[in-house]
């Protein structure tokens, strides 16, 4: 029988904690109902069919520069557009590639996942209506029509190869034998990349703004997870800042096998 991941499952595992259980009403009761509706009734299959052999088909190439999710983007340029910098439409991203992975049946490469957005009407409503009406608002404002083209180009596109990266860990960690489960639920709601048992996968590049350890915004699972009964184990997979542009930044190999070494129990690991 193949292999689904629930709602229902995500939230009977991860509410069992008090931080987390405020967190899920609190989303029931504060976002629109068809984000609700969407997320509770989402189904996680194709991603455990997935092999490496179909993520390194999809890595991006200069050999193929259309397939490269960031372009020819200058970020230091694209981030200094204040509304589209931090901008989140009412699905979260990852709600939106769950949902493409899930609908196109198979990781996409970027240039198909655009064509993906303009053409399946749920998808174009998630992000690429929303999207266009961020640029249209930040041109303005008088950043102009390319500038915050790029920027918008720059958000997505780092959000798609952080998808890519939590497939990535997910895929290669299921390989080893591991039974390592995903659902966008727990992801955007309560910043669990994945799991195995009760041992809860983050994934992160050091970033101070974001995250390194106990600084930056994005709040810690460990903080939202505390007070489970039975407790959870976390198990982060951090990477450096990324150094190649024209990359995936994945994990290594050898950080990869000391996340398996601590998903088996044995001792915490050392991240690469």
């Amino acid at each position: 029988m193949a292999l689904i991941t629930r709602s229902n499952e995500v939230v009977s595992r991860f509410c069992r904690a008090p931080g987390a259980l405020r967190e899920f009403r609190k989303w029931q009761n504060q976002r629109p109902p068809e984000v609700v509706d969407y997320v509770l009734s989402h189904d996680t299959r194709v991603l455990y069919g997935l092999t490496l052999d179909n993520l390194v088909r999809v890595l991006p190439s200069r050999r193929r520069p259309d397939d490269h999710a960031l372009g020819n983007v200058n970020g230091d340029q694209a981030k200094v557009v204040g509304s589209i910098k931090n901008w989140n439409p009412d699905f979260a991203f990852t709600h939106v590639f769950h949902y493409a992975l899930e609908t196109m049946g198979t990781f996409p490469a970027w240039s198909a996942l655009r064509r993906f957005f303009q053409e399946d009407a749920t998808a174009n409503a998630m992000l690429w209506e929303p999207s266009l009406a961020m640029i249209a608002k930040a041109a303005k404002e008088g950043w102009g029509m390319q500038r915050a083209q790029d920027a918008m180009q720059w958000r997505i596109g780092n959000f798609y190869y952080s998808f890519l990266r939590e497939v990535y860990a997910v895929v290669r960690l299921r390989t080893e034998g591991l039974e390592v489960c995903a659902h966008p639920l727990a992801d955007a709601l309560f910043r669990v990349d994945g799991w195995c048992e009760n041992k809860v996968i983050s994934i992160y590049v050091r970033n101070p703004e974001f995250r390194d350890g106990q600084a930056g915004r994005k709040p810690d699972v460990e903080v939202l997870l505390k007070d489970a009964d039975p407790p959870f184990t976390f198990v982060p997979v951090v990477l450096p800042p990324a150094s190649r542009f024209a990359e995936a930044h994945l994990p290594d190999i050898v950080g990869l096998r000391a996340v398996v070494a601590a998903l088996r129990g044995a001792e915490a690991p050392g991240m690469a």
